[in-house]
């Protein structure tokens, strides 16, 4: 429709309904200006949560542990669940060799998942993985369908070393990353959102 057309119906609209009256004439508006919007369109995107950490210690020491916790809330909407983990701990295998598993209680990364209210009774995690050694970035897929609504609790703990040694060679620093990613449908409509925003249809519900 050219602009100089949907001008002159503006102007008639208006015109008509300066002299209908009230409700009639804005029932008549917003019928025209409905038809004229863009349905709105829906596609999937995702909510990335995580964490991603390299250690600093000093001396012979490792450095402090890493822990971190967070509630997701899964609504019905959820259709994918996807986790990503890597770890480094250089040289763990040689160091193993020579000292044997104690040094697994002071470099690791464990990470869980629990369904809502399963780790308050006592249960076991819906997923978990534990890395001592090198973990090559791996990706877990643990839904594609139907999850158990309510808050689910992501958490971390790491412990590692982190070595700035005066020969560049002999420097190493421990260190990972994990996230989680969940995918739900949104919508988008033209008028009201910018490129690349929209409105989780969770929240339209």
């Amino acid at each position: 429709m050219g602009g100089r057309t949907k001008t002159l119906i503006v102007l008639v609209i208006l015109l008509t309904s300066t002299l209908t009256s009230g409700c009639l004439g804005l029932a008549l508006q917003r019928e025209v200006m409905e038809s004229w919007r863009e349905p709105p369109s829906t596609f999937p995107k995702e909510e990335t949560f995580g964490w991603d950490h390299t250690f600093e210690s000093s001396g012979v020491e490792a450095a402090e542990p890493f822990e971190r916790e967070e509630l997701i809330l899964f609504d019905e909407s959820v259709t994918e669940l996807i986790i990503t983990f890597r770890a480094q701990f250089p040289w763990s295998s040689q160091i193993e060799d020579v000292i044997g598993n104690e040094t697994n209680e002071f470099r690791y990364v464990e990470v869980r998942l629990w369904e809502p209210g399963v780790k308050e009774s006592g249960g076991d995690p819906f997923w978990e993985v534990r890395a001592t050694k090198d973990y090559p970035q791996t990706p877990f897929v643990l839904g594609d369908g139907e999850l158990m609504q309510g808050n689910w609790l992501f958490e971390v703990e790491a412990r590692g070393y982190g070595i700035t040694a005066p020969i560049e060679q002999l420097s190493f620093h421990d260190s990972f990353d994990v996230y989680l990613t969940i995918t739900r449908p949104c919508v988008q409509f033209a008028e009201v959102h910018g490129e690349g925003e929209c409105t989780f249809l969770s929240d339209l519900e």
